[in-house]
């Protein structure tokens, strides 16, 4: 009993997070709809669908990382893995949270300055004029989040790390 409210406050951003990204599949599938509908019945497509759906898409993607890290529900192939000693899995499980954790700041840091640059240059989609910018926040508030998962992964106990993949 005691676990649960500590796994409820665990990940509280990427959850909220992922609620954008549930707005944006909502989006999607509404868009989509509305796109087939007006091309098939009415021979009117809506303007500049694709590019809001990668948009969307964007949004999407990096607004589950977190969360899907936060849940362990990332796929792995553990076939070696799970006949290691209790020991080993630890001590391997937590080099490779930090070496994604690395990669993962690379990332951040990396698209940070992207945003930046799109900021400077003005970069907006082709047929609607959108500005790109604000959507590559996504990519960098994703992947800081999942750095947050990443580093908890890498220095929580062990017994609290446990409980967690338990529950």
């Amino acid at each position: 009993m005691s676990s649960k409210p500590a796994s409820n406050k665990r990940g509280i951003f990427s959850r909220y997070l992922s609620y954008i990204g549930n707005l944006a599949i909502a989006g999607m599938m509404l868009l989509t709809t509305a796109d087939v509908v007006g091309r098939y019945f009415f021979n009117t497509p809506v303007l500049g669908a694709y590019e809001i759906t990668e948009y969307l898409m964007l949004i999407m993607v990096f607004s589950f990382l977190a969360l899907a890290q936060t849940d362990k529900v990332h796929i792995s192939v553990d076939i070696v893995f799970n006949r290691l000693p209790a020991r080993l899995q630890t001590v391997l499980g937590r080099v490779n949270h930090a070496l994604c954790l690395v990669m993962m700041i690379i990332v951040s840091w990396m698209g940070a300055h992207h945003v930046l640059d799109l900021l400077k240059t003005g970069e907006a989609s082709t047929l609607l004029k959108i500005p790109d910018y604000p959507f590559a926040i996504f990519l960098v508030l994703g992947c800081g989040f999942m750095c947050i998962e990443f580093f908890r992964d890498v220095f929580a106990p062990t017994s609290a790390k446990k409980e967690h993949e338990a529950s």
